[in-house]
This record gives C-alpha cells, sequence and structure tokens, in this order.
C-alpha cells in the first residue's frame, strides 16, 4: 500500500515566511492617519482631565511666600507647613470644586464646598479692564454673609477675633501699612474674601475686592516640582524688566527663560517635592470691648 504524501493532506500549506510575505502592507497614508487619530484621543482625552479633572500651575507671586523655619507657637509646626514659594508646580484639583455647581454631584458627595482656611485658585480681577484672567492662589478669610474688618493687622469676623497662625507681616504687625486698616465689609452672598498668607506683600480681596464663588476653579492638592524662578529671572534678565516670570510675554525671553531654567535645573527644591497642601488651621476668639472714650 503507497504511503499519502503528507504535503499533499495539508494542501500543500506553504512556509509561515511566505505567507507573512503575501500580506499587504500599510501605505504611507494609512501609518500617518493611525497616528494623527492617536495624537487627537490622546490631546481629548489631556483637554478634559486639565478642564474638569486635575490642573498644573506655577504660584507666579510671593503672597503665600513665609518664612520656612518660623516656628507656629504652641505647636511643633513651622510656616513651612503652610506656606507657598514662587516657583512651586501645584496640581490642581478642579473636579471636587465645579462639582459644586450641580446638585446631582452635591447629592453624591463629590463636591468640596469651600471652608475658611483653606488655599484655592481662582481667577482675579484684572485692574485694567475688570475682568477675572490672572490665576491666583489666595486663602479664604471671609465666607459669604459674613463681616469682615481689619484693625491693626488683625483680622476680624462678624466681631470676633481670628487667630491665624499661618498669616506673617514681613514689615511687622505693629507697622501700619497701606491694608493694616479695613473698615467694616459684609462679603455679599455667593462672594469670598481672599488674602495671602504674606500679608504685607499680597494683593487681595483687600485692595480689589470679594471674588464670586464661580470664580474659584480649584484647590492645590500637592506640589509637584519646585523650582526658584525668582533666582533665574535674575540670572536671565538682570535688568529687572520683569517682576514675575507670569509677565514674561517676548517670544525670545521665554526662550531665554526656558534655557536658563535648563542651566539651573540642578537648584529644584527637592525636599518641597509632593508636599501636601494642608487647610490652615484657625480660631476664631470674642473681640476684646472697646477701649472707653
Amino acid at each position: 500500500m503507497a504511503r499519502k504524501n503528507p504535503k499533499k493532506e495539508t494542501g500543500g500549506d506553504k512556509p509561515a515566511k511566505a505567507k507573512a510575505k503575501e500580506r499587504p502592507k500599510a501605505t504611507l497614508a494609512e501609518t500617518v492617519r493611525e497616528y494623527v487619530v492617536a495624537i487627537l484621543v490622546c490631546l481629548v482625552i489631556a483637554l478634559f482631565v486639565v478642564t474638569f479633572i486635575v490642573h498644573p500651575m506655577a504660584v507666579p507671586t510671593p503672597s503665600m511666600d513665609t518664612p520656612t523655619e518660623r516656628r507656629i507657637p504652641g505647636t511643633e509646626q513651622t510656616l513651612g507647613d503652610y506656606n507657598l514659594l514662587v516657583g512651586d508646580r501645584l496640581i490642581v484639583d478642579k473636579f471636587t470644586i465645579l462639582a459644586n455647581h450641580f446638585p446631582l454631584c452635591r447629592w453624591l458627595g463629590l463636591n468640596h464646598p469651600i471652608r475658611r482656611g483653606e488655599v484655592v485658585v481662582f481667577k482675579a480681577p484684572d485692574r485694567k479692564n475688570g475682568h477675572y484672567l490672572t490665576p491666583y492662589v489666595k486663602r479664604v478669610i471671609g465666607l459669604p454673609g459674613e463681616t469682615i474688618e481689619v484693625r491693626q493687622n488683625q483680622v476680624y469676623i462678624d466681631g470676633q477675633k481670628l487667630v491665624e497662625p499661618y498669616r506673617y507681616h514681613a514689615i511687622g504687625e505693629d507697622v501700619p501699612t497701606t491694608f493694616s486698616e479695613m473698615a467694616p465689609l459684609r462679603i455679599p452672598d455667593g462672594h469670598y474674601f481672599m488674602m495671602g498668607d504674606n500679608r504685607d506683600h499680597s494683593s487681595d480681596s483687600r485692595d480689589w475686592g470679594t471674588v464670586p464663588e464661580e470664580f474659584v476653579f480649584g484647590k492645590p492638592l500637592f506640589i509637584l516640582w519646585s523650582f526658584p524662578d525668582t533666582l533665574v529671572l535674575e540670572k536671565a534678565f538682570p535688568d529687572g524688566r520683569y517682576r514675575g516670570v507670569h509677565e514674561v510675554n517676548d517670544a525670545l525671553d521665554i526662550v531665554t527663560l526656558y534655557a536658563y531654567r535648563v542651566l539651573y535645573f540642578y537648584k529644584t527644591r527637592w525636599s518641597r517635592m509632593f508636599h501636601f497642601v494642608p487647610r490652615g488651621i484657625y480660631t476664631l476668639q470674642p473681640a476684646p470691648p472697646a477701649p472707653a472714650l
């Protein structure tokens, strides 16, 4: 009996390499289209995350800059546990703040009510046209409906003394300044009174008024990266043409700024990375009686 040819039984299959050669190759147009689609999908996801979930931002001014090693009386904490330095790159939680505007999110407990003592990010009023354009980082001091007053650099809420361990006066608490006194002001409903911890070097609600709730768009979670922008600015532009990196808008100057950042990358403040931004501890105490006339 003749033996069967195994190749004939299998239909004379060709080797796998030959089959691979027979597969049609993707054209250049198809390859480009796949890459474009992948990039667009990534951009849409990134835009969604930045718009509604989290947002990275850099601290532009020294309004929250306080002496890191200065100890808070009666505690083991220092001002370094609360301060934010120029050049701190923050990861800002936008979702829970935006959720305050949606009843379903509030019902599900996905929101985060704005509370006194917390650091928030908002759009501050531009002095030239009244628009809220420049992102600011400040601490919530006064809540809607409260009456706030400042006497000799001391804040009073509805007649009660606000004790703030995190505040700092570079010039001195007893030294009169432009904002060391403020007449009683009732905070409108839906508005908040914001102040920087570095009280003598802060442009805040004492200057440009209260902030509507709808312009508060985030709450800092932690410091992702910290870099001394002030030092780089002095090195890159010794003529002092810019007060902060947020003012650099010339294309050539922007390139120069980034070049100096690369050059001085070793100046990164590594110890501040992943430092969480806590809520400020405060107390309200009865105000002392007014002196007799």
